[in-house]
């Protein structure tokens, strides 16, 4: 064949633009809910508007598809490649006279294309979305002060009181069971009000708290301890709530870097000098460099691709891999060099593209890729050896006396293999978003690599019980569509067994996987989970660590506990300092009894007042103090858990116990929504298998754009369903279980359904 081809151009784009497309969706969404997370406080506040929720879910998207791109055209043009390679249609293609040019061509177009997507987005898409995210943090943090007051929680963002209301109607604004602390510093005095009704009438900088029939007790924190009980019938207290100063931030807030275009941020790094200049560069040059990745990775898969041959097919895809890792690592350590002055910013920037320009010009332009030759050899003595020590196992006899055949064994091979693959490669990509996230924070402190790389093992177990869904299901997608192409599906039908026996191994499989997660979530994650956290806030504060500061406040019966963290906590969630116990009469009106720890420990049943104390005792116009030396007090509900705050920080027992012992609805919800996510991780391997192993197979007659176009719907249709659900299931629309069991079982439904219409 003479001269340029457009058809075989077309071709080559059709057997890669699939797997781009694919691949994009799949990274996307993986890092668009990894940033979901870090605004969870807004996406589930019933205070907050649906249509700032949806501004918010908008803006994280440029961010998000940016970083996502490249990747993308890396494992789309290894894949789509590597499926001509294997199916030797390459071969036959350079037999027809065209050379790697011509291949090359298509992808190097699709590389400009997407570089110039990715410029745009670079230029104007995520400084966009850096200032709306910073709006709507700041307009959330408005609309909840429009209503300051939740029934069951402690507000303590109010200068100067604690509030607390046990029920009310969120409509009409009415509160009822209303607790009320006030420590007056200056006169030493602590007020304690109680109401059975009450409402707020707000305005721009204050809010009034109209309380009707309430009683104001008043401790004087003198020798004498005197308590003053008064009814003051209704009553209206002035709250000055930071409605006005957030309002004024929104008015007058100075724009970040990372809000700025690239012209602009250019003119704001000359204004600035030292450490702020070279954050400023590093972030300017990461943006090009963002921006031109699309078009080096498409070059160097097409690259690697080209260099093998059909035996080379799998060592060229983990070569991809590993040239994403090492490419955005030495883009960390040249920005790291930077912030060192160890390098300029430019040279930063001249690491990772002249890497990567040589490498790609060593796989188009060298004679021998010597890697080829080193690892080809040592991989064709591997084949030469295994088989021996194979033989000796007699595995095909051992297989065919315990099952049907050798199929079973070989069809859990693949989809261990592939979820293995799918896994590392999702759970790489994760890394990979975090590392660039923290590395700004991590770059710039003492041990702050050492910290990054500890605090990305303890995510691991955080990171596998997020994504082990979304890898079970391109596992069974990818393990019975290759086997449905390769006409083994076929085959083992023709032999005259069911197509259901070909399911078993799968099924079971997926029962022992759902097992495993269940341990690792149970066991596992609750503690890794709280080492991570509390590593992530010492990297983002550059080394100090933020201990639980302040009050925390629980309401059981009739005690109203505050307590503050003691340096125990992480570990102990029964061991507090500090703690005051306000115990009321029946009516909750009046104080009874005030009890006073330094330290106190729950444990079987009991209060433990390990710090001494005391007990001050109110009626009948006298005041009788005792001492609390190794006293206890009788209390079945341990009150600290409040200490723990995260469901990922809980098993289920630990969940269930949180949902005990609160009061807020709100809370309850989202302490039940997690506590049913749990239970869900016993099944859903298998369900997902349910319904995606017969999916699979009735796409065996579907082409490629076809095959991948129906596998990505499916998935986006299952997260689609599931987070809609859950998200009614917190805002109170229907209960928990719906919200979490109902798609859980629709799917498997549906899995059922189509198992009764597979050609068996």
């Amino acid at each position: 064949m003479k001269g340029f081809s457009w058809l075989i151009s077309k071709y080559i784009l059709g057997a890669v633009l699939p797997y781009f497309i694919f691949s994009w969706l799949l990274l996307s969404v993986v890092l668009f809910v990894q940033q979901v997370s870090r605004f969870s406080d807004i996406f589930f506040n019933l205070n907050v508007p649906n249509n700032l929720i949806w501004q918010l879910a908008l803006a994280i998207v440029p961010n998000v598809i940016a970083f996502t791109c490249p990747m993308a055209v890396l494992i789309g043009v290894i894949i789509g490649l590597s499926k001509l390679q294997g199916d030797s249609e390459l071969t036959a293609i350079r037999a027809a006279g065209v050379g790697n040019f011509q291949l090359t061509l298509p992808i190097v177009l699709l590389g400009i294309v997407l570089s110039n997507f990715a410029f745009f987005i670079n230029l104007e898409g995520v400084p966009f979305a850096a200032r709306v995210v910073r709006g709507i943090a700041l307009r959330s943090a408005l609309y909840k002060l429009e209503s300051p007051i939740e029934p069951g929680v402690f507000n303590t963002e109010i200068n100067g009181f604690t509030i607390y209301v046990k029920d009310g109607d969120l409509e009409n604004g009415i509160w009822k069971d209303i607790f009320i602390h006030q420590d007056d510093q200056k006169n030493k005095q602590v007020r304690l009000i109680t109401s059975k009704k009450g409402k707020i009438d707000a305005n721009d900088t204050t809010s009034e708290l109209v309380l009707e029939d309430a009683f104001v007790n008043t401790i004087t924190n003198n020798n004498q301890k005197k308590l003053i009980t008064e009814n003051l019938g209704e009553i209206r207290l002035a709250i000055k709530t930071k409605r006005n100063e957030i309002a004024e931030k929104i008015s007058q807030a100075e724009t970040t870097p990372e809000e700025l275009g690239l012209n602009e941020l250019a003119e704001f790094a000359k204004t600035k000098e030292g450490r702020e200049r070279t954050e400023a560069e590093v972030l300017w040059q990461r943006r090009i460099l963002l921006s031109v990745t699309p078009l080096i990775f498409a070059l160097l898969g097409a690259g690697l691709v080209l260099r093998y041959n059909r035996s080379g097919r799998g060592f060229g895809i983990f070569l991809a891999l590993v040239s994403l890792v090492a490419y955005y690592l030495i883009s960390l350590l040249g920005e790291q060099l930077a912030r060192t002055n160890f390098i300029s910013v430019f040279g930063a920037a001249l690491l990772p593209l002249g890497t990567s320009s040589a490498v790609i010009f060593w796989l188009f332009l060298s004679d021998r890729f010597f890697l080829r030759s080193s690892s080809g050899g040592w991989a064709r003595n591997l084949k030469l050896k295994w088989p021996i020590e194979l033989n000796k196992m007699s595995r095909r006899s051992y297989y065919i006396d315990h099952t049907s055949g050798i199929l079973d064994f070989d069809i859990v091979l693949n989809l261990l293999k592939y979820f293995i693959l799918t896994l590392t490669f999702l759970t790489s990509i994760y890394l990979i978003f975090t590392v660039f996230e923290l590395w700004k924070f991590a770059g710039t402190i003492p041990n702050g690599v050492f910290l990054l790389a500890k605090y990305l093992f303890f995510l691991l177990p955080f990171i596998y019980i997020q994504l082990a869904p979304s890898a079970v299901m391109i596992t069974v997608l990818a393990t019975y569509v290759i086997k449905s192409r390769r006409n083994e599906i076929v085959t083992w039908t023709a032999s005259g067994q069911s197509i259901y026996r070909l399911l078993i191994p799968c099924f079971i499989l997926m029962g022992v996987l759902g097992l495993i997660n269940w341990e690792i979530q149970e066991r596992i994650a609750p503690g890794t989970n709280q080492i991570q956290d509390s590593l992530r806030t010492i990297i983002r504060n550059r080394g100090v660590l933020n201990q639980k500061s302040g009050k925390f406040w629980v309401s059981n019966g009739q005690r109203i506990y505050s307590f503050e963290a003691s340096d125990e906590s992480l570990n102990n969630l029964t061991k507090v300092k500090n703690l005051v116990i306000y115990q009321f009469s029946e009516n909750s009106k009046r104080l009874g009894i005030v009890y006073k720890s330094p330290e106190a420990i729950w444990r079987e049943g009991v209060i433990l007042f390990e710090g001494g104390g005391e007990k001050t005792v109110y009626g009948g116009g006298e005041t009788q103090t005792v001492s609390l030396e190794n006293g206890e007090l009788e209390t079945p509900k341990n009150p600290f858990t409040r200490l723990l705050e995260k469901p990922s920080h809980l098993n289920a027992n630990d969940t269930k116990e949180q949902i005990e012992n609160r009061d807020s609805e709100l809370e309850k919800r989202n302490f039940e929504v997690a506590l049913q996510k749990k239970y869900t991780t016993l099944v859903l391997p298998f369900v997902i298998a349910l319904f995606t192993a017969p999916f699979a197979l009735s796409l065996n007659r579907k082409g490629k754009v076809g095959t991948i176009g129906y596998a990505v719907g499916l998935w986006l249709l299952f997260l689609g369903i599931t987070n809609a659900f859950e998200q009614m299931g917190l805002n109170g629309l229907i209960s928990p279980v719906i919200a979490v069991w109902c798609p859980v079982l629709f799917f498997a439904a549906f899995g059922i359904l189509l198992l009764t219409r597979v050609k068996t």
